[in-house]
Order: structure tokens, then sequence, then C-alpha cells
């Protein structure tokens, strides 16, 4: 897969100065303020302004609360958006600006509505730990989500330490990860012993925002206490018994490292609920859908049809029947979940509609920017 790093989805630039001064005259607003949410504590945000390099606090505006038609058109970390200041370090905060990537998951149980996570990131490690509650599968189901926020995904598995004296393990365990996250970097650390940072050093170099996300318990907070310099987050044992740990993190919060790049700490995710138009499950499979285009039928289920490549390339063990199992699965899920929200809820319509066409513009403003950059 030819994957390029997209590193300008987090900046302001001209095309955001240029988006932001129409807002601002559609919406009338004649002293506006641009500012990046770095920190999200309920109701209340923290602000990084963009002109002035400081910080303050904002608010939603009424209209902006009320008149959103889902957590879609709330801020979220990472967002920049429109704001006017009020007294001393608070602000109003009017309107999103446009994002260039997006990670979403489904909300917790039946309710299906859209949960934001982050924006405006330029990668997003996914933290996976090497110790008992090691599992690949649980990776591709979240690749499939970071694929599709337009995000860079980079995989980094923790606790390598406990593999000290069990080099072959750890080699296999690494080559297992690889091969169920294709197109996308994976790297084997310990923050007890402070081994393979070095490796990591070059995503911290260019200015750009990235996100941790992964498990309770993990090495997130560690990891970033190690790269910022200082204990600024408690971090909580693991359980050894079972692997668990308790949320470290309750909030989404950026820290900016020395090189100016930023850094946004979430709290524990076990596992993310899928709110995909499917189209990630391509990125996070690639041996599958081009063995699919073997196929003799073009809406081959690869399961009895004959002439099947996907069959083929099974028997020939270029898909192992792990993956395979685990893309049907998916896929099933990802079916399942759209035959719930029709007919019976318009809402949940609407709102898959919106992030794709979120998904969508997002995919046209990068093709854009990168024609404009190779001119």
């Amino acid at each position: 897969m030819d994957q390029k790093p997209s590193l300008n989805l987090s900046v302001w630039d001209a095309d955001r100065e240029k988006e932001f001064m129409k807002i601002s005259e559609d919406l009338g607003i004649s002293d506006p303020v641009p500012a990046r949410i770095i920190g999200e504590q309920g109701q209340e945000f923290r602000l990084e302004l963009e002109s002035i390099k400081e910080e303050g606090t904002g608010m939603l505006t009424g209209a902006l609360r009320f008149n959103a038609d889902s957590s879609l058109d709330l801020p979220v970390a990472g967002d920049w958006v429109l704001t006017t200041k009020l007294s001393g370090e608070e602000y109003l905060i009017h309107k999103v600006l446009p994002r260039r990537s997006l990670l979403v998951r489904k909300t917790k149980g039946e309710t299906l509505k859209p949960d934001p996570i982050c924006a405006n990131m330029d990668r997003i490690f996914l933290l996976h730990g090497l110790d008992g509650d090691f599992q690949p599968r649980r990776l591709e189901r979240t690749l499939i989500q970071i694929w599709e926020s337009k995000a860079t995904p980079v995989v980094v598995l923790t606790k390598k330490d406990l593999y000290s004296d069990r080099e072959e393990e750890l080699k296999e365990k690494i080559d297992i990860v690889r091969k169920s996250c294709p197109g996308v970097e994976v790297f084997s650390i310990s923050n007890h012993k402070q081994e393979g940072l070095e490796e990591l050093e070059m995503f911290w170099k260019d200015g750009s925002t990235s996100a941790f996300i992964g498990s309770s318990g993990v090495g997130k907070s560690s990891l970033l206490n190690l790269l910022i310099g200082e204990r600024i987050r408690s971090v909580n044992e693991v359980r050894e018994s079972d692997s668990k740990g308790r949320h470290t993190t309750t909030n989404r919060w950026m820290f900016r490292l020395d090189s100016g790049a930023w850094i946004l700490d979430t709290p524990g995710m076990r596992e993310i609920q899928l709110w995909s138009d499917g189209s990630g499950l391509e990125e996070t499979f690639p041996e599958i859908f081009e063995a699919a285009s073997n196929c003799r039928f073009q809406d081959c289920s690869h399961i009895s049809e004959p002439d099947c490549g996907v069959k083929l390339a099974i028997d020939l063990g270029k898909i192992s029947e792990e993956r395979f199992k685990s893309y049907l699965k998916l896929k099933r899920e990802l079916e399942r979940t759209a035959n719930l929200s029709a007919p019976n809820s318009l809402e949940f319509r609407e709102q898959k509609a919106k992030w794709k066409s979120i998904h969508k513009e997002q995919k046209r403003m990068q093709q854009q920017r990168d024609r404009e950059r190779y001119r």
C-alpha cells in the first residue's frame, strides 16, 4: 500500500485562514479570534490562541450548543474554532472550522450515535500491550476507524521488557502484528526500561500533532511522561493478574513537546465501537480486496461461489484464515449496524450521511492541497 503521510492536517495555514475569514463574515463577527482546542472537560475547553500563542478557557455559545444536530457539530480536542473574547482569558466558541481528519466511534451500548474522539491529527498512535491483554484482532477493528479518520496510523507495542529472556517469542508476536496491520509502521518499546523510544523520535521532529489511543494501563500516559520529561500524568499500576488497569486519563488533553510537536492523551478505550461507512475495510485488509479482484462474480461473498480469488489466496497461504475470519466478522458488524438503522432511525441515517459527507470533504480538501503543492 502506498500510503503517503499527511502532515498538513493539523497546521494553521493559508487555507484555514481563508476558511476562518469566510465563516467570520457569514456569522457577522467583527473581532474573531482563531483558537485550537487543546483540552476538553465537560462543557469547558482549554484553548491555545493562534495569534498570541497563549492559552485561554472556552465555552460554547448557546447557538452552537442548541443548533448542533449531533456531537459531530461540537468541538473536540484538536479542533480549530472561531472564538470571540469575553474577559480575561475567557472566550466564546462560535463555530468549529472544517476538519482535515476526524476520529469517530459509535457511542457505547445500543444507542446508534457518533462519539467524536479527536480532530486534525496528523498521526494516531495505537498502543497495544505485549502482556496478557495481547489481542491482534482488536487492532484491526481500530485501524478501520483510524484509516477513515484520514490520519496516519502507527502501532506501538508496549511492555517489551516482559520478553527480555524470550526474544524469539517477542519477534513472533511483532510479526503477527505486522501481518495484521499491513501498510502500518509497527514499533515495540518498554517504558519501564526506556527501550525503543529512540525509534519514535522522528515523529516528534516535524511539529505535527498526534494522538495516543489504546486500552487502560497500556502505557499511554507513561510514554507521554517520558517524552515531556516530567510527571504530568499520574500513572496507575496495572494489576499483574489480569493485565488490566484503571483509567489514568479521564479527559482529553494535548501537550506540547520541546520540539513543537503536540500529543493528545486520551482515556483508555478497550475497544472502539465501529462508526464506519465501510471504506476503512479496504485499507485494513488490502490483501483481501486485492484477491477479490480475481473473483468471477463482482458480488462474491468469498464463501461458496466458484472461482473465488479470495478462497484461492487462502489456499495458497497468501491470506491467513484468522485474517479472513476477522474481515468477515467486521464486515457483518458493519452490515448489521446499517440494517439496524434502516428503516427505524431517520436520525441515525442522517448522522451516517453527515459522517460520510465529512469523510468525502476531507478527501476532496486533501486532493486539492496536493494539487496545489505539486504545481
